[in-house]
């Protein structure tokens, strides 16, 4: 009886190590892509980052016009009330 005891908790050894060593490895997979994910998403940022800089200079450049515009339709009034 003692052996059989003993054999079924090296059986039951045995399945909790095949176990462990698939949640390891399970762990590993999910570490690797959070790295991958996170890589991802730092570029993403650095891509925003680069879209608002562009579009605030765009829009810095925008309202130049606008005021040149203005400028030179004052100066247009002026040249025809003379």
């Amino acid at each position: 009886k003692l052996e059989a005891t003993i054999q079924e908790a090296e059986q039951e050894r045995q399945n909790q190590r095949k176990e462990f060593e698939g949640v390891q490895s399970e762990r590993d997979i999910l570490g690797a892509q959070l790295v991958r994910r996170n890589e991802e998403l730092a570029l993403l940022y650095e891509k925003i980052k680069i879209q608002r800089s562009t579009l605030e200079k765009g829009e810095i450049q925008y309202r130049e016009k606008l005021e040149d515009i203005r400028v030179l339709k004052g100066q247009i009034g002026q040249l025809k009330a003379e």
